[in-house]
């Protein structure tokens, strides 16, 4: 089962069982009275507006609005309430409908406690969802009083408040706002395949009978306060998908979860987990998503991470992690993602990820790696995010970039070469701190979709493409000390917010309109003329930097319009004074 689904079925709904009772009888309640029934509920909800169908001239309550009834007979087996703002409580007149299987009460303003008096007599409910509403106060001590025939509980989005009453483990299924720790009358849910009470407020540590499970598929606790370390006894073999992330968990990942051979997910990110990733790991053959971000892990990943895994996801950022990173992992051909920036890893990247044809993201920035980066990547059909900055990478760009790639984020590493001629799909390109060279390409329109520019600290020439200046998308140009030459246009793009030129060659004279420009750093440059006269069209500047340039003449009185200018420094040049 994917993450996705959980998502959508588990994160309000908290499976604990699903244990299968064998029948419960064939006899049936007589039809004679719930249309009557009906109508008291009506009326013991102060017969509301939203259930004006329910009208007693009408002589077939199986047509109104919400009630279900089975397909021979009049009995009703169905009532779905959901969304209609009802207020109030359960009406205890709910349980004389006899045969009601299914009650969907979510989404309304139900309040008080949990309805105990009126729905322990409902002794075929099956599903009752009392979701989203405005229930408050503890669970009872007697929960299990609800319909053995209970497969379906949804409390969620509530106002419930204390620990897990010990009853509930009599309950095949639950979900709530949890607090205190996992009980361990839980071990006796022999039959338990799906354990999912994420998204509480769950505290302690994890009990080793989640581990021992003979059946136990899947187990959701993310986003609670789970702390303590993990058994090292792990013997839960049928485990598919495991996501302990968001706790506060620490110590070492145990070494047997090796054992773990149906293990296809394994989210343990945002923790405090410790140690190395076990080398049993990389040996499981059915892992394929692997998210360790956000620990204190160290050392190096399994070194046949990948070979026997259709591996499609690896996340290890922001860890202590080093060495090379496995040329396994890409071995099954299914690699999408690749993300480990914030570590020390180091070493040349795996030619063979250049074969790595359905790799999405490759973000391994602030890490250690070095040599040449492998030219067959920037061709790859799906890739869309490149982000490898700070680093020790050496090689060319491509003069064509592939269609797909939406970001490239280069800068502080030691590239050389050019900049490419054609990137249709770029949108930012961060190439700052390294040893680009030549000049940018005349024909600019293959950049349509730039929005951010990063080249600063470079050694770049020429004069900057007039038609750089009017890409529609364009809000940063960050290109100082090169050896730009060339004039700024009269009028710049109202998209463009923020130009830094400084430790350059530019001639000429200020731009007189940017309206949307909000920083103008140009200094150390050849610039010449006056300001411009009529200052309104710069009037969303707040910083204005022009020190060490030639310009001339007064400051014009109309610099007073730039209200939200904060920092203005003309020093260094050649102006004589404020017009008055």
């Amino acid at each position: 089962m994917s993450r996705s689904g959980i998502c959508c079925h588990f994160r309000l709904l908290l499976i604990l069982v699903l244990l299968l009772l064998a029948g419960d009888g064939t006899s049936q309640a007589a039809t004679t009275g719930d249309r009557e029934t009906l109508l008291a509920i009506k009326k013991d909800w102060g017969n509301p507006q939203q259930l004006a169908s329910w009208d007693p001239a009408t002589d077939d309550h199986c047509r109104w609005s919400g009630v279900t009834c089975e397909t021979v007979g009049e009995v009703v087996v169905e009532l779905s309430l959901a969304s209609l703002n009802l207020s109030g409580s359960v009406p205890a007149s709910v349980c004389a409908l006899k045969s009601l299987a299914r009650l969907d009460l979510s989404y309304n303003n139900l309040t008080g406690a949990f309805p105990a008096a009126a729905l322990y007599a409902c002794a075929r409910l099956r599903f009752l969802d009392l979701s989203n509403n405005r229930f408050s106060g503890p669970l009872p001590a007697g929960i299990d009083n609800l319909s053995r025939a209970m497969e379906h509980l949804n409390l969620s989005s509530n106002h419930f408040g204390g620990e897990v009453p010990a009853a509930v483990t009599r309950l095949r299924t639950l979900n709530m706002n949890l607090t205190g720790e996992i009980p361990e009358a839980f071990a006796n849910l022999t039959e338990l395949t799906v354990f999912a009470m994420d998204s509480n407020y769950l505290s302690g540590s994890m009990p080793s009978w989640v581990w021992q499970h003979g059946k136990l598929q899947d187990v959701y606790l993310y986003d609670n306060n789970l702390s303590g370390e993990l058994t090292r006894n792990v013997t839960a073999a049928n485990l598919v998908e495991l996501d302990l992330s968001t706790n506060k968990l620490a110590g070492e990942i145990p070494e047997s979860f090796g054992n773990l051979k149906n293990l296809a997910l394994m989210f343990l990110y945002n923790n405090n987990f410790t140690g190395t990733i076990p080398a049993s790991i990389g040996l499981l053959p059915r892992l394929n998503d692997i998210r360790l971000f956000s620990n204190q892990l160290s050392g190096q990943l399994p070194p046949e991470l990948g070979k026997h895994a259709p591996l499609r996801c690896l996340k290890v950022s922001e860890n202590n992690l080093s060495g090379p990173l496995p040329d396994t992992l890409c071995f099954n051909g299914n690699l999408y993602d690749i993300v480990a920036f914030n570590n020390r890893f180091s070493g040349v990247l795996p030619l063979n990820l250049g074969d790595c044809v359905l790799l999405k993201n490759l973000m391994l920035s602030n890490n250690r790696f070095s040599g040449d980066f492998p030219a067959k990547m920037w061709s790859l059909p799906e890739l869309i995010d490149v982000s490898i900055q700070n680093n020790s990478f050496t090689g060319t760009l491509p003069g064509e970039m592939s269609s797909t790639i939406s970001w490239i984020k280069i800068s502080d590493n030691m590239f050389s070469g050019s900049v490419p001629k054609s990137a249709t799909g770029l949108v930012v390109f961060h190439a700052a701190n390294n040893r680009l060279t030549g000049e940018l390409p005349a024909d600019m329109s293959k950049f349509a979709n730039l929005t951010e520019l990063m080249l600063y600290n470079n050694h770049l020439s020429g004069d900057l493409p007039a038609m750089m200046w009017s890409l529609p998308k364009l809000n940063l140009v960050w290109i100082q000390n090169n050896s730009f030459t060339g004039t700024l246009p009269r009028e710049l793009s109202s998209t463009i917010l923020w130009i830094e030129i400084s430790d350059n060659m530019f001639s000429g004279s200020v731009p007189k309109s940017a309206t949307g420009l909000v920083v103008f750093r140009a200094e150390n440059n050849r610039l010449t003329d006056e300001l411009p006269a009529d200052m309104s069209k710069l009037a969303n500047l707040e910083e204005l930097s022009l020190s060490g340039n030639m310009i001339t003449g007064f400051i014009p009185k109309s610099i007073v319009l730039l209200q939200k200018l904060t920092r203005l420094d003309l020093s260094g040049n050649r102006i004589s004074g404020v017009l008055p």
